[in-house]
């Protein structure tokens, strides 16, 4: 069967990363950033990807604001892959995008949609997994969802409920998809990592490209009547030609993303799915999307002095000291520009220090 599927892989690397202030900013997205020093997420991202399905065709995502940094965060033979969105309109947008420009070429193509802001421990188990999930989304003509055995509970993660065992899946397991629960509530979600074949949705969707616009166009029907129209011009490498149109093609594509509603592929889909299939990831997985996730991950400061505290992480360069003197439960995130101190557990608020960024021209050098 791999020999005759054809494969796109759609990453998707255009969020924000709001949470992740002051490391984060609009010059410097996530994805372009390593919380180990190491790869960059993007480039981990694709090296994990490729050794998957090695012939695979290429999409990179991402949004207006982004395009320069990311392009020159990719390898080169991959600057000529990526599709810019005029905004940011969440991921039932940016997926849509992607399968139209897909289906323009083969509707049958198999699409394996991944974000690129993820970490991942096991990269033989992750490819594992996706090669279990192209086969199953199209021998079963659904989406098909990796899923990961939940380690605690996670209010800001959605969770997938599997159902019955799929015949012939031994390693890793496929299950039918019985419930899809997004973001629970923190009492559910406590219930939820103790219940068997339950787990968190990795953000990673996979089925044929004819596949997801049909679903889209069930749920979110505004989606594909704004977004296919659009289709002729979204060829990823410019030629001489089409660079000609791309003034035009920007201007229709700004005018249909401002009529769309900025609505996940999670919560807008595959809440209302039904028949899809959950692939077991048996791999470490983490979405680094907030600084209590990315600071167990990243290289914390090498000097630091501790007096009388205790629970107090730093993130920061090595040559910069940080001493702390009875204080506890703090994150602090030093840049040369701006300094974050905030308890770990509130780590998720910290958007709203950009809002508040947004709001002030005085900041605008901050954001």
């Amino acid at each position: 069967m791999s020999r005759r599927l054809a494969v796109t892989f759609v990453i998707m690397a255009g969020g924000k990363g709001e949470r992740l202030w002051p490391l984060v900013r609009t010059t410097i997205p996530k994805v372009c950033l390593s919380p180990d020093g190491t790869q960059t997420l993007l480039r981990a991202t694709i090296d994990r990807l490729k050794a998957a399905w090695p012939k695979a065709d290429w999409l990179i995502v991402t949004t207006k604001g982004q395009a320069g940094p990311i392009r020159a965060a990719l390898p080169r033979a991959r600057r000529g892959a990526v599709i810019v969105e005029p905004q940011i309109k969440n991921t039932a947008a940016c997926i849509t995008l992607a399968a139209v420009a897909v289906a323009m070429r083969n509707p049958h193509q198999v699409m394996v949609v991944v974000p690129a802001d993820h970490w991942i421990g096991d990269a033989g188990a992750f490819q594992q997994a996706v090669r279990a999930a192209i086969r199953y989304a199209v021998a079963e003509d659904t989406i098909a969802m990796i899923g990961i055995r939940p380690t605690h509970p996670h209010p800001g993660l959605g969770y997938l409920r599997a159902g019955a065992l799929l015949p012939g899946s031994a390693s890793p397991r496929v299950f039918r998809l019985a419930r899809f629960i997004e973001k629970p509530t923190p009492a559910l979600a406590h219930t939820l990592v103790q219940e068997p074949h339950t787990y968190w949705n990795s953000g990673i969707f996979v089925g044929q490209a004819d596949k997801f616009l049909e679903c889209v166009t069930e749920w979110l029907p505004e989606h594909t009547k704004r977004l296919v129209p659009l289709a002729s011009g979204l060829h990823p490498r410019p030629t001489a030609r089409r660079t000609a149109g791309m003034t035009t093609l920007m201007r229709r594509a700004r005018s249909a993303y401002r009529a769309l509603e900025a609505v996940s592929f999670d919560h807008g889909v595959m809440d209302h799915l039904n028949g899809g299939v959950v692939v077991e990831g048996r791999f470490s997985w983490a979405d680094l999307g907030s600084w209590d996730t990315w600071a167990r991950l990243s290289q914390a400061s090498r000097k630091t002095i501790a007096v009388e505290s205790a629970n107090v992480t730093v993130v920061g360069a090595e040559d910069h000291l940080v001493a702390t003197v009875g204080v506890r439960d703090l994150l602090i995130v030093h840049t040369p520009t701006a300094t974050l101190i905030c308890h770990p557990d509130r780590a998720q608020a910290v958007r709203e220090v950009v809002k508040r960024l947004d709001a002030d021209a005085r900041y605008t050098k901050y954001r």
